[in-house]
């Protein structure tokens, strides 16, 4: 989860691709202190490592946006964004496609869907939280045998 500070609240975040600073209701609790928003951009003119959670609008989503989430997120940030699903001829993504996009910097912890989502065929949205993998240097264990 996203890093709290002691009063339970986000410290920064970065909204991306929303616009007019609409955020929907599912990110309503995820707005830092210190928020940001920029529209969807193919690098984010932030330093590296400078915001919690990443709040991300469903066009925003690629894979050049979400190295660029990565980037900027602390250690132990999180990826917050709403997609449409394909279902047939409709356009938007599969949960393949989105584990394609997120599975190289991040752990998806979450996958949600509407409680009216089996019924609707038309506007079927999924909210992804993705935990920002930590990648470590590998350690050379060569050893030669004396």
């Amino acid at each position: 989860m996203p890093r709290l500070t002691e009063d339970g609240g986000v410290r920064a975040s970065l909204e991306v691709g929303f616009g007019g600073g609409a955020l929907p209701e599912a990110f309503s609790g995820l707005r830092g202190r210190v928020s940001r928003s920029i529209d969807g951009v193919a690098e984010f003119p932030f330093e590296d490592a400078q915001f919690d959670v990443v709040l991300m609008a469903g066009r925003a989503v690629s894979r050049r946006s979400v190295k660029e989430a990565h980037r900027v997120l602390k250690p132990e940030g999180c990826l917050h964004f709403i997609v449409m699903e394909r279902t047939k001829s409709q356009e938007g993504f599969t949960l393949p496609q989105i584990y394609s996009v997120v599975r190289d910097g991040f752990n998806i912890v979450d996958v949600v869907r509407p409680a009216w989502w089996r019924f609707g065929s038309r506007g079927r949205t999924i909210t992804i939280c993705a935990q920002k993998k930590n990648w470590r240097p590998a350690i050379n264990a060569y050893r030669p045998y004396v």
